[in-house]
């Protein structure tokens, strides 16, 4: 027991002045760092002067922290001036060079110019979009013949009287048809009464009707007539002054069609709606719709071949691709085709597509050496595949 005792003491005296010189050796390390990084702090107490220190060592941090991210953005500040520079540099060369094109030495007599070269560019779309317009509804005729062609032409009177005549037809009409249940009445007044003087009223009554009648029934006829005038100048007006698509291709058509029709023609209804129709010799007119397949076909090919050869006047030639075109046509028909083809081939590259002999033979024989034939057959294919 006692040397237990002795031990224990001895341990604890031991492990008190370790303690003793840690904290002797800690309170000496805190003054001299607080002499070097806080001199007012080397007074106090090393766990106040610790405490100090780390609550300013945190400050410092988020100083640094802070200070480090005003750096980005000083760096990304300098970084965008540059680039705004830049493009203030560039945006100066341009203005000068404006100012050199337009003959200017300031802003404002720029700013003017560039008000007229905008308000020029807006009347030159303007322009752009009537001439357009004129092309879309004038057939295809350029500004220059559309003049031309309405020159002297009083189209406005026309159209008035137009309207005023169908006016009055509608008027006429009205009237006839009060007056027709005006005879009705009479004669229904007239049978049911049986009386002398009644009768004669009623005669009376029926001849005043009939007189007024004969007298709407006139008007009527004159008014019918001019209508039927007018709508028959304004057909010959529209046939004469045709688009030259339709006349050309109404003179392939009678090409195609052996001279079975002579031209193409627009004709109105009394909607005033558009059809196409074929003209015979005899002037006699056929619609597309009681045209046989083949001839509609041939129809079909001379409109594009028309469109075709119009659309080379103005632009690059293309090649024209044309698919078994004649399986519908007879030899006679088909052969004419191939001819219209030659023509066009004089114009641009036309290549045609079969897989019927005889249509090769007719193309052969027609045009001669100018055809160039390539045959693919089932090996080929499977070559080229």
């Amino acid at each position: 027991m006692r040397e237990t005792a002795g031990r224990i003491n001895s341990l604890r005296h031991d492990r008190i002045e370790k303690i003793r010189r840690d904290v002797s050796d800690f309170e000496n390390v805190v003054s001299q760092l607080a002499q070097v990084v806080a001199p007012d702090l080397a007074d106090k107490a090393a766990d106040d002067a610790v405490a100090a220190l780390e609550t300013r060592l945190n400050e410092a941090e988020r100083i640094q922290g802070l200070r480090e991210r005003q750096d980005e953005d000083v760096e990304g500040l300098k970084e965008e001036i540059e680039t705004l520079e830049g493009q203030r540099r560039e945006l100066a060369a341009s203005v000068s060079h404006l100012k050199q094109t337009a003959g200017v030495d300031d802003n404002d007599k720029l700013k003017a110019a560039i008000e007229r070269s905008d308000n020029q560019r807006a009347l030159w779309e303007e322009r752009r979009k009537i001439k357009e317009k004129l092309q879309q509804d004038g057939d295809g005729k350029t500004v220059e013949e559309l003049e031309a062609e309405c020159e002297g032409l009083a189209i406005d009177e026309v159209a008035a009287r137009e309207q005023s005549l169908q006016a009055e037809l509608e008027d006429l009409r009205k009237q006839q048809g009060e007056a027709g249940d005006v005879r009705s009445q009479a004669r229904q007044a007239y049978q049911a009464i049986g009386g002398d003087d009644a009768a004669a009223q009623a005669a009376a009554a029926r001849e005043e009707a009939l007189t007024e009648m004969g007298e709407v029934a006139e008007r009527y006829v004159r008014v019918k007539t001019s209508a039927i005038l007018l709508q028959w100048a304004i057909d010959r007006y529209r046939r004469e002054k045709q688009a030259p698509l339709l006349k050309r291709a109404g003179e392939l058509f009678q090409v195609m069609t052996a001279g079975s029709f002579t031209s193409l023609r627009v004709d109105f209804d009394e909607q005033d709606n558009a059809h196409l129709t074929g003209v015979r010799p005899n002037e006699s007119v056929v619609p597309v719709s009681g045209m046989s397949t083949g001839t509609a076909d041939q129809l079909y090919l001379a409109l594009r071949v028309a469109s075709i050869e119009d659309y080379l006047e103005r632009a690059e030639a293309l090649p024209f691709v044309a698919d078994d075109l004649f399986i519908n046509f007879d030899d006679d028909r088909a052969a004419a085709g191939f001819r219209l083809l030659g023509q066009l081939a004089e114009k641009t590259q036309v290549l045609f597509f079969t897989h019927h002999q005889h249509l090769v033979d007719i193309a052969k024989a027609t045009l001669g050496a100018s055809v160039s034939c390539v045959s693919l057959n089932e090996q080929a294919a499977v070559a080229a595949a």
